[in-house]
């Protein structure tokens, strides 16, 4: 039995073996930012003072109510 081998060994000396390199790179997530997560923080913000005008708008509609039915 004979085993098949290059005949030539200049192929394997062609492609050398990459070292890797000790530069790292952040994700691209984390370098540019998607227009989604921008404008996530003032989606919700603006949420929160909605809820926040909501509940004070209620207060004050509610007080008068009572203070004219007592009237």
């Amino acid at each position: 039995m004979s085993s098949r081998q290059p005949e030539d060994n200049s192929t394997m000396m062609q492609h050398p073996i990459e070292e890797k390199e000790e530069t790292f790179l952040p994700p691209r997530k984390t370098v540019h930012a998607t227009e989604k997560e921008k404008w996530l923080p003032i989606f919700y913000r603006t949420l929160l003072w909605l809820f926040i005008a909501l509940v004070v708008g209620l207060l004050v509609w509610g007080w008068r109510r009572y203070i004219n039915g007592l009237l």
